[in-house]
């Protein structure tokens, strides 16, 4: 396993207990003794000891999940001994998808509101995103076992970091397996049934990206061109979290979207070339560091989150203030921000933010607390006219993620109890209210 890919895995792992800082994953990944030592790049937020006092375990978890249940010592993300760990996948219509994450990964379905499950597909890898478009859909999942490991673990060939996607026509029911890709991919991103893009570390150019595209539904992929820098270090896996996405303008025209580690970018060339987006900074945060997250179009109407911290803050227990930028031209010019609500105000390099348009927007409040605490008093932020006015609902269950069918029925990713445990929400009534649905746990054996 490389340690770029390793770094990704690491941030995944965490994803479910900590609020992420930047660079965490890689300030894991360069406390493990690799055979060469690898220079790093410095990032503005510092990690807890944390990270250095669980890389040894994380690795070993990796590579042998049980070892830590037999120690007594549990992964976030983890259900207790043996248990799986769950990423909201896909919100469709009146079915909405989970991934179970085991020793396999387990598509799983509900068309009844989560009251009952059907598997629909195992696979192996580690789970990177799901998308549905009507009938069509695609899952991924990224080969990061190395080959030719001893049995203490130690490997001469990395992983291939291989992305394999898998198809369905009929709404999840049934999957085909698209050839493995013959590059490395951190991360993917489709528009529709045909087209697609991939990002992939450069090797001309260490430390950037290559974006990759399909117009097959996956089949075949061509390279484009580089990815702006500085690049992300990595992101937590699941619903609207994607560094490269795509928007058909109401003309016609593909405009491509990047998320970058401090600002946002943005091609009309299908990727060959970027410029950054240029935003107004309200007086309240001038001089502030930028969280960028991806804008989300309903047409020409768009909605772009941004979070301003203090670079000098304490130890990833810095507020993000959130601001969200509007565009009425399909994301040719941004209109003046407008604040999310006092008092909301993530904690890390995470914030979750789901957009079911260009109104209708929720922002969960991560942490209120220092230190890698997650969600000391939860919350969760929504605006049905774009960010002018808000409501904000406090005491929540402590959300990861969040997505929504219409501006009521919404799914979340919660965390709870002493082994972390995550599980599924039902709302009905646009946050105000969650209730938990019981997932069974289903075996990967046929």
């Amino acid at each position: 396993m490389s340690e770029e890919r390793l770094a990704v895995a690491i941030r995944d792992a965490f994803d479910s207990t900590h609020v992420a800082s930047e660079g965490l994953e890689h300030r894991v990944a360069s406390a493990i003794p690799w055979e060469q030592p690898r220079l790093r790049r410095t990032t503005p937020r510092l990690a807890g000891a944390l990270a250095a006092a669980l890389a040894v375990i994380v690795v070993v978890a990796l590579l042998a999940p049980t070892l830590l249940t037999r120690l007594g010592l549990y992964l976030p993300g983890s259900n207790g001994p043996d248990g799986p760990a769950y990423s909201l996948a896909a919100v469709n219509g009146d079915s909405v998808f989970v991934i179970q994450r085991l020793v396999d990964n387990t598509v799983l379905q509900s068309k009844d509101g989560g009251r009952s499950w059907v598997k629909r597909l195992v696979f192996p890898g580690i789970y990177t995103g799901m998308q549905m478009f009507g009938l069509d859909g695609f899952v991924w999942t990224i080969d990061m076992t190395p080959p030719n490991c001893t049995p203490n673990h130690v490997c001469t060939t990395p992983a291939s970091d291989a992305m394999t996607v898998y198809a369905t026509s009929d709404g999840g029911a049934t999957w085909t397996a698209r050839p493995a890709t013959t590059f490395p991919v951190m991360d993917a991103f489709f528009l529709d049934a045909s087209y697609g893009w991939a990002d992939s570390n450069s090797a001309q150019r260490p430390g950037s990206e290559v974006l990759y595209a399909t117009v097959d539904g996956g089949r075949t992929w061509s390279p484009v061109g580089l990815l702006p820098q500085p690049a992300p270090n990595g992101q937590i896996f699941g619903v609207g979290h994607y560094r490269v996405t795509f928007h058909r303008q109401a003309g016609g025209a593909l405009i491509g979207w990047y998320q970058g580690a401090t600002t946002v970018s943005f091609t009309i060339d299908g990727g060959r070339s970027w410029r950054p987006v240029a935003l107004s900074v309200p007086a309240a945060v001038a001089g502030a560091a930028t969280n960028p997250m991806q804008p989300t179009f309903n047409g020409d109407e768009g909605v772009l989150p941004i979070g301003y911290y203090d670079p000098k803050g304490p130890d990833n227990a810095t507020a993000n203030r959130i601001y969200l930028y509007v565009s009425h031209d399909g994301g040719a010019t941004w209109g003046d921000p407008r604040a999310a609500p006092g008092g909301l105000a993530p904690v890390g390099d995470d914030i979750a933010v789901s957009a079911l348009d260009s109104k209708h927007i929720w922002l969960t409040s991560l942490s209120l607390s220092g230190g890698d605490n997650v969600q000391a008093s939860p919350a969760v932020a929504r605006t049905s006219d774009g960010g002018r006015t808000w409501t904000v609902f406090r005491n929540t269950p402590r959300i990861l993620q969040m997505t929504f069918a219409d501006a009521t029925r919404g799914y979340a990713l919660d965390v709870t109890g002493i082994y972390n445990v995550n599980g599924i929400l039902i709302t009905s009534d646009g946050a105000s209210t969650w209730r938990r649905v019981t997932v069974p746990v289903f075996s990967a054996a046929a």
